[in-house]
């Protein structure tokens, strides 16, 4: 069957040629006996790209299950339709691309897409942030918008994020009809002839982006400019963050040899602001210049890392501190109002200091899709939003866009390094200082991989395993309730009822959208969840401890031990 999609696929008429000459030889060597060959032919179609957590991503090539110009075509032509019966009043869409490769190229074909389905398409004339994208969809009333990135992928990979008439990526209904409308479409649709004018993005939609991050700061006092050094992994951030930090007047050094825009990443292979080892050209210049924290901000500028001394020894903030700290600066030194929104699989470190400042929670699955869905909800019942985050490194500080900013909370986190250096204090030291008015937290990403054939199906087997398994004890200790996601319910506590998003408002709470999450709470107050990929063989288990590391040492030797690793 993949053998004779690939077929159809190199018989369409519309194949641009370097993806028909990557193929043929490809088939040819299947046809041939070549057992690799097969392999790959029936990888690259035995189905196609699926919408997930951050849209259509996958590596480039020619194939219906790879990133190519023929895939962005086709996802465009769906979201044109879909954005036509769901926002008909709406005429203008926006495209943005960041520094990989192939992104401009991609980039012009989703604008000369939305552009033939008669729409007023604003493109980005260089790389631009994905925050700075979303901010400015918001800004100029678009009915849709693209932008093509793959996040923190490694350079072999790229992606498509669809946004709605919010300026936030797709969610139920519309991710469901675009990939409906997708399948509906030819292997290889005709591109667009005719010749259309795409608009730049105006100037001052830029300055407008500008004066909300200048508006996000607090001038705390006391404060001591921290010696900070910045580095955007070779992405679109580097040409933001510097400039908003001379705009404030906040000294910043950009690091020399990650600034440099460039979609192959050539000195972080995988740039990843949770991995250490992406920093790893930045901290030899950290330590030459003496400097006292790296900021970082993956390719598309949506994530924000940290990276300080230790113990003398640099080592990586986690997520979840950081968002924690944040929102008790923003507390503190702004009065902040309103509602958090967290993920069900975000440390209850950021819940704790919601609450401590008397602020209430909303919960919901993981993914800023998902938090832009709840600052909606938020609007309809008359609610402010205060903060948003989840643990792999994304917040968002402000109303005004619908999707994580790394750029904006880069100039705050900045802001905030200096008001603790003040106070004498390093951000770890800051950590300490506020665990101790809130409680201790400990927590750690496992993030498993099986890439054999069957990689994907043996999970969902796992899953189904633990949920059959009826745990009692997890770590040592008593399992006091567990939550089930994808049927929506909690057990526990002597009740079992559905999974609201804010229990503590049931006036206003709705049932938590469904999603194949396992959680599983015990009586210390720590936690572990198991969530799989929809996608990929992968799977991830966030792990939660109140008391000490040792706990997490042995909540992540039984879960790999259920799921067979």
């Amino acid at each position: 069957m993949s053998l004779q999609a690939a077929h159809a696929y190199l018989a369409a008429p519309h194949l641009e040629a370097e993806l028909r000459a990557e193929l043929e030889p490809l088939v040819k060597a299947a046809e041939g006996g070549d057992v690799a060959a097969l392999a790959e032919i029936t990888d690259r179609f035995s189905e196609p790209l699926a919408f997930g957590t951050g849209g259509l991503r996958g590596l480039m090539g020619a194939g219906l299950k790879r990133m190519n110009a023929v895939n962005v075509r086709r996802a465009t032509m769906a979201l044109a339709t879909v954005t036509q019966r769901r926002a008909p009043g709406k005429k203008v869409a926006l495209v943005g691309y960041d520094t990989r490769l192939n992104s401009a190229a991609y980039g012009k074909e989703a604008a000369r897409t939305l552009a033939a389905a008669g729409y007023e398409v604003y493109l980005g004339t260089r790389p631009l942030p994905t925050p700075f994208l979303c901010f400015a969809m918001r800004e100029l009333g678009a009915a849709c918008g693209v932008i093509l990135t793959a996040s923190h992928n490694p350079k072999a990979y790229n992606g498509y994020k669809a946004y709605d008439d919010r300026g936030a990526q797709l969610v139920a209904p519309w991710d469901s009809e675009v990939e409906a409308e997708m399948a509906k479409l030819p292997l290889v649709p005709e591109p667009a002839k005719a010749a259309f004018t795409l608009k730049p993005i105006p100037a001052e939609v830029e300055a407008a982006y500008t004066k909300l991050a200048l508006g996000l700061l607090r001038h705390p006092q006391p404060f001591a400019p921290a010696k900070l050094l910045y580095t955007p992994f070779h992405g679109t951030g580097g040409a933001f963050v510097p400039d908003f930090f001379k705009a404030a007047d906040l000294p910043l050094e950009a690091a020399k040899a990650q600034s440099v825009q460039d979609g192959t990443f050539p000195t972080a292979p995988r740039p990843n602001p949770e991995e250490i080892a992406a920093y790893s050209a930045t901290l030899k210049e950290a330590d030459a210049l003496g400097t006292e924290v790296i900021l970082a901000n993956d390719p598309d500028a949506d994530r924000i890392g940290v990276v300080a001394k230790r113990n003398h020894e640099w080592e990586l903030m986690s997520g979840n501190d950081l968002a924690a700290l944040t929102l008790d600066y923003l507390c503190r030194m702004g009065g902040l109002t309103g509602v958090v929104v967290s993920t069900v699989v975000t440390s209850d470190f950021l819940t704790e200091v919601a609450k401590h400042h008397g602020l209430q929670v909303m919960w919901t699955l993981t993914g800023f899709k998902n938090i832009a869905a709840c600052m909606d909800r938020l609007v309809e019942v008359g609610e402010a939003y205060a903060f948003g985050a989840e643990e792999s490194f994304g917040m968002l500080l402000s109303d005004k866009l619908r999707d994580k900013d790394g750029v904006a909370t880069s100039l705050v986190v900045g802001e905030m390094i200096g008001h603790y250096k003040a106070l004498g204090m390093g951000p770890f030291e800051a950590v300490r200082y506020l665990q101790k008015q809130v409680g201790v937290f400990h927590n750690r990403l496992v993030n498993l991989e099986d890439p054999k054939p069957g990689g994907a199906q043996r999970f969902a087997e796992a899953m189904t395993r633990i949920r059959a398994a009826g745990l009692t004890m997890l770590g040592g200790e008593p399992v006091e309730a567990w939550e089930d996601f994808q049927s929506g319910e909690f057990h526990g506590r002597g009740v079992s009822e559905l999974i609201l998003d804010r229990p503590d408002r049931r006036d206003v709470a709705q049932e938590i959208p469904r999603s194949n999450v396992l959680k599983f709470r015990l009586a210390s107050g720590a936690f572990a969840a198991f969530r799989p990929s929809g996608t990929e063989p992968k799977l991830k288990v966030y792990l939660q401890s109140r008391t000490d590391e040792a706990l997490l040492d042995r909540l992540e030797a039984e879960a790999r031990q259920l799921l067979g690793l």
